[in-house]
């Protein structure tokens, strides 16, 4: 056998009676050889080329047993990734099902020939989801993400052109700029002040004195002003807060803002330095946010006050919906619709099926009554625990109502049946092992699927269809039997 090597420290060994070669690669250096590894870092090569074949067998066959265990071998970077974002707003549980989802789509995505990690490629899918979640939950006024993609490009733009001209561009540069007209610049302008949800609570404590902080709020359009096209109401509130202002503060922001004037201009017009004037812009819009904060916060004190003495008077007490069953911690009925709008909305976005499954303890208030509370409650929470453990992650397991459980399967289409299959199985083991199958009164599971959008493509529809067929469906107790006739 003879060894090659080249300029780039790649290797060839070829054998010396046929020629074929025998191994191609880059020279490692000795400290990586196999007896130098850890027993952890052997195990971590392990698995890599584990993942990396069953992702080879994935690509080749598309089948989702193979997909699968591959999510198993990285629920802990999913659910790792997502406790980074336990400050947010959204409960770890859901942002890991986000994560999962991205985790999946980076296993569809993965092009191993590219010599990228796995993990590595498949934690930027996982974060990307994630923060998508949270862009669109984490606003009052839902905005569009072509209109946020296209927001981010303006507010660039307006950087650059700002630190280019030493001023506020007008319409007409950002559109020449971003090859746009400059009344689609103008509407864009307009659009971007609609979804703030206030329009002075922007300013920082940290700004300089350095007469530039105030500018950028500034947009020209010829001769016209259209930074302060305020509904009436709004200018009405805004009028009121000024005339709580000095008069030199009220001057100088009605030059500013309503007649176009720049510092310089103004601090000629009043015959003070264009340093005091930028001090005064910056402290007097201050006043203004503090006036219009303290003033809303006294009219929402007076509304709750006047919402609670009506409360009051007709004696109604407010009864605030709870999304989590006390008993079994799942979500409930409210939880899962609206879930499922939005798992229909994606599966119709990005072209793929989800599946969901109702599921009945029959004869369930009867067995409370003739066993008992607890018993009634260890066979719910057992029933919960069982079907856990026959589904994955991604999956949205919910309480709909006292005997009925309703489950979301993202991204799965035929392969339910196995999902449902399996459930009959181990629910049957479990209840034939506490004998609550048997006696005068025994618990039987019913069970119905359906799929979307082969089967209803609204939430509504979808859900009537698969209590339709758990209503019709056999019990597991009666399968068990008709098999074994």
């Amino acid at each position: 056998m003879s060894l090659s090597v080249d300029v780039q420290g790649r290797c060839t060994a070829y054998d010396g009676n046929e020629g074929e070669h025998l191994f191609r690669g880059f020279m490692k250096p000795a400290k990586t050889d196999s007896t130098s590894l850890t027993p952890q870092q052997i195990l971590r090569r392990r698995n890599d080329e584990e993942v990396i074949q069953l992702i080879a067998d994935y690509r080749r066959t598309r089948r989702a047993e193979i997909r699968d265990r591959i999510v198993l071998q990285y629920s802990n970077l999913v659910e790792g990734v997502a406790r980074r974002f336990h400050g947010a707003a959204e409960p770890v549980e859901d942002l890991a099902q986000e994560g999962y989802i991205g985790l999946i789509t980076a296993i569809d995505l993965y092009d191993p020939t590219k010599n990228v990690k796995f993990s590595t490629y498949s934690t930027h899918f996982i974060i990307g989801q994630i923060k998508h979640c949270l862009r669109d939950r984490g606003k009052i006024i839902k905005e569009p993400a072509w209109l946020q993609e296209l927001n981010q490009k303006v507010s660039r733009v307006i950087e650059s052109l700002t630190q280019e001209l030493g001023d506020a561009p007008s319409n007409e540069e950002i559109g020449r700029m971003m090859g746009m007209a400059e009344e689609q610049v103008a509407e864009l302008m307009m659009t971007r002040e609609i979804f703030k949800v206030s329009s002075i609570d922007g300013g920082s404590e940290r700004e300089e004195d350095n007469g530039q902080t105030v500018n950028i709020e500034r947009r020209k359009t010829g001769d016209q002003m259209v930074g302060f096209q305020l509904p009436l109401e709004e200018r009405i509130v805004l009028d009121t807060a000024m005339d709580k202002l000095k008069d030199l503060e009220q001057q100088v922001i009605a030059e500013f803002y309503f007649k176009d004037l720049n510092q310089t201009e103004i601090a000629k017009l009043l015959g003070i330095s264009c340093n005091y004037v930028s001090h005064i812009l910056r402290t007097s819009t201050k006043k203004l946010k503090k006036i219009l904060v303290t003033d809303e916060m006294i009219e929402a004190q007076r509304n709750l006050a006047h919402l609670q003495k009506r409360v009051t008077e007709q004696q109604i007490a407010p009864e605030p919906h709870s999304m989590v069953d006390p008993l079994t911690r799942l979500y409930n009925r409210y939880y899962y619709e609206s879930r499922l709008e939005e798992e229909m909305s994606r599966s119709s976005r990005e072209g793929k099926k989800v599946s969901v499954i109702f599921l009945r303890i029959q004869n369930f208030s009867p067995f409370r009554t003739q066993n008992g509370t607890l018993p009634a409650d260890e066979a719910l929470t057992e029933t919960t625990q069982t079907i856990r453990g026959c589904i994955r992650r991604v999956d949205i397991l919910t309480r709909y109502d006292k005997d009925t459980f309703a489950l979301i399967l993202p991204f799965t289409g035929e392969t339910g049946a196995l999902v449902l299959e399996r459930l009959r199985g181990k629910l049957s083991i479990l209840y034939e092992a506490k004998g609550w199958s048997r006696g005068g009164i025994g618990l039987t599971i019913r069970m119905g699927m359906a799929t979307c959008p082969d089967e209803a493509r609204q939430g509504m529809a979808l859900t009537l269809c698969a209590i339709g067929r758990m209503e019709n469906a056999e019990s597991v107790p009666e399968i068990e039997e008709r098999k074994a006739a």
